[in-house]
């Protein structure tokens, strides 16, 4: 029995070197840990997993010596570890699991018995020669499993919902003859503004709001936009604007009201147009707030 332990524990030393580890093809692969013993039969946990290992390499598996310090590697798809106790009138048992390495499930147990220590060796070739078939069929469940999870048509993934247009108008309301820079400043900004939410921005008219298919309008009726010099050295411009907002959801009117902006300033030669970009943000700025209100979903 001791020449044959030998054997056994030059084999787990061979088996247990990490440059040999890392050394095997990449795949399925089995963990074996050492076995845990009572303290009189600790020596023996290494070699009698070695024997184990022996086996099932013999049976074309792929092994892994597990140390005690070492964590399971990625490819383990099994785990085997176990224990040797010490029965009555001397009696020694190895008892075996192979766990699932992915939720730790128990799939299988076995055990062998030897009278004492000096058959020890008998006993952990008897497991040896029962443990490489049952292995073997639980790598081969696991290949039909994955494959069969492969092979199932996936469900066609839903189509998104498109997603509906924020209906826009803009409209100049001023007397004067001269079309200003501020409606197309806020086609601009209000595009810009719908996007940020996921919303395209279609153009209407005015007089179709309430009547437009769709569930959110919005109207800007430009009342007033004014632009200045400040009569200062600094020769800044300041430029302010009055705009009707309308908010319809649902061909119904939820928001209503005038915005009217602070002075908004520009520097020193400041084309109109940049201007006028700046006071259409003022403006979606001032109504931000009241759209989260009147359009909770606005977020």
């Amino acid at each position: 029995m001791i020449r044959g332990l030998a054997c056994v524990i030059a084999l787990g030393a061979a088996l247990a070197v990490p440059g040999r580890v890392r050394a095997e093809p990449a795949g399925d692969a089995v963990a074996l840990l050492p076995l845990d013993a009572d303290r009189s039969l600790e020596i023996y946990g290494q070699p009698v997993a070695s024997e184990i290992a022996r086996a099932l390499v013999a049976g074309a598996v792929q092994v892994v010596v597990v140390g005690p310090r070492m964590a399971v590697p990625e490819r383990a798809r099994l785990i085997v570890d176990g224990t040797i106790a010490l029965g009555k009138a001397g009696a020694v048992t190895i008892s075996l699991r192979i766990r699932n390495k992915v939720d730790g499930v128990v799939l299988d147990n076995l055990s062998a018995s030897a009278p004492g220590v000096a058959r020890i060796d008998s006993a952990a070739s008897e497991l040896s020669a029962r443990v490489l078939p049952i292995v073997r069929d639980r790598l081969a469940a696991l290949h039909r499993a994955v494959e069969g999870a492969r092979a199932e048509p996936r469900p066609a993934a839903p189509a998104a919902p498109a997603l509906q247009p924020v209906l826009v108008a803009i409209t100049d309301e001023r007397k004067s003859a001269e079309a200003g820079p501020l409606p197309a400043a806020l086609e601009t900004a209000a595009t810009s503004w719908t996007q940020g939410h996921r919303r395209p921005l279609q153009k209407t008219d005015p007089g179709k709001l309430a009547t437009a298919a769709g569930d959110l309008a919005i109207g800007f009726w430009i009342l007033d936009f004014t632009v200045d010099d400040l009569p200062d050295a600094t020769r800044l411009q300041a430029a302010r604007a009055r705009v009707r907002v309308q908010i319809i959801r649902a061909h119904s009117v939820v928001f209503d009201r005038i915005v009217a902006t602070d002075s908004v300033l520009g520097e020193p030669g400041l084309a109109r147009p940049e201007l006028a970009a700046r006071v259409a943000r003022e403006v979606l700025a001032i109504l931000r707030p009241h759209m989260r209100r009147s359009v909770p979903s606005w977020q």
